[in-house]
């Protein structure tokens, strides 16, 4: 049994993540605003702190000692520098939940220019410990974040990995599909679309892109926690999907026929489907099969997925907190 700190931890694969940790006898604390009711009742501590408040994190976890820390609220290097700070030595470890737009060409600093990409990223393509950082640019500013989420991202991992005193584990999750709780609402785009006879508008030739289930994400941070594996982990599903493949698990899930529609140039347009990419945007999943910690193709639970949204409850309102 282990002492698993999560930051978040009350939305979407986030309570999945305590729900696993827990299944597995840890004992959980949750860090996090307060404002979010979980479903957890006694199993869990709770420690009060924003995140994006300096000091607030520090504040809640003064002497506090944890196996592992599970960052699932870290978008900023401000954030990365504050828990480095508030655990210093006092956890075993630190895993950030990162995302797979860190490898987004379009959204990197001018100063730093994009690695030559593959189609499908690999994780030494883009090494944190070579990427600047800068915390007095203004993340706190309205706007600012949403529009420099990759960027945020890559900065808050430069950030973690030169900061921290313990040694720190990047978990680049793919997008994350779930029948139950996806904030997103992606999935549920396509099937409200289809099942209301509206086109479904994507790119021409639309590009390829990586997506890992919920719960198979939740799994790897369990494991990430406490495993001996460090540094960048691609975290996705061996195979890659487009919109024609979302679609079809639409398609398969209420039996009625999905209408693609492909332009030049959809921006704006409200039909336009949230996985059309204009050119493949995914990332290789090796090194995590390596470290014995293999994803579940997308053709064997997607069109699961697909049914089981379709049968439960609408996605939730949107929330950072996870």
């Amino acid at each position: 049994m282990s002492d698993i700190c999560v930051i978040g931890g009350t939305r979407f694969f986030g309570k999945l993540l305590v729900h696993k940790l827990l299944a597995d006898g840890h004992r959980v604390t949750l860090v996090n605003r307060g404002q979010t009711p979980d479903p957890f009742g006694d199993a869990v501590r709770r420690l009060r702190a924003d995140v994006n408040v300096p000091g607030e994190l520090t504040a809640a976890v003064a002497g506090e000692r944890f196996d592992a820390v599970i960052h699932q609220m870290c978008y900023t290097p401000n954030a990365a520098v504050e828990v480095c700070e508030a655990f210093g030595e006092r956890a075993g470890k630190i895993v950030m939940t990162s995302t797979i737009e860190v490898y987004n060409k379009d959204t990197f600093r001018w100063r730093f220019p994009a690695p030559p990409f593959g189609a499908r990223a690999r994780e030494e393509e883009l090494d944190p410990a070579d990427y600047d950082f800068d915390t007095t640019l203004p993340w706190d500013a309205p706007g600012y974040l949403d529009t420099h989420y990759g960027e945020g991202k890559r900065q808050a991992e430069a950030a973690l990995t030169r900061c921290a005193k313990v040694p720190v584990l990047l978990a680049r999750v793919a997008h994350v599909l779930a029948a139950e709780g996806d904030f997103t609402g992606r999935l549920r785009f396509h099937l409200d679309r289809v099942r209301a006879g509206q086109p479904v508008v994507a790119h021409t030739a639309p590009g390829r892109t990586s997506l890992v289930r919920a719960e198979e994400a939740a799994g790897f941070l369990a494991w990430a926690a406490l495993a001996d594996a460090t540094g960048a982990v691609n975290v996705a599903s061996p195979d890659t999907a487009d919109v024609y493949d979302v679609c079809a698990a639409v398609e398969s899930a209420t039996g009625l026929t999905a209408e693609v529609i492909e332009k030049d140039d959809p921006s704006g347009d409200p039909g336009l489907s949230p996985f059309s990419c204009p050119s493949d945007f995914g990332m290789a999943s090796d090194r995590a099969a390596a470290l014995g910690h293999p994803f579940t193709p997308i053709s064997q639970w997607l069109p699961t997925v697909a049914r089981d949204a379709l049968a439960g409850p609408a996605g939730l309102p949107h929330s950072k907190e996870q």
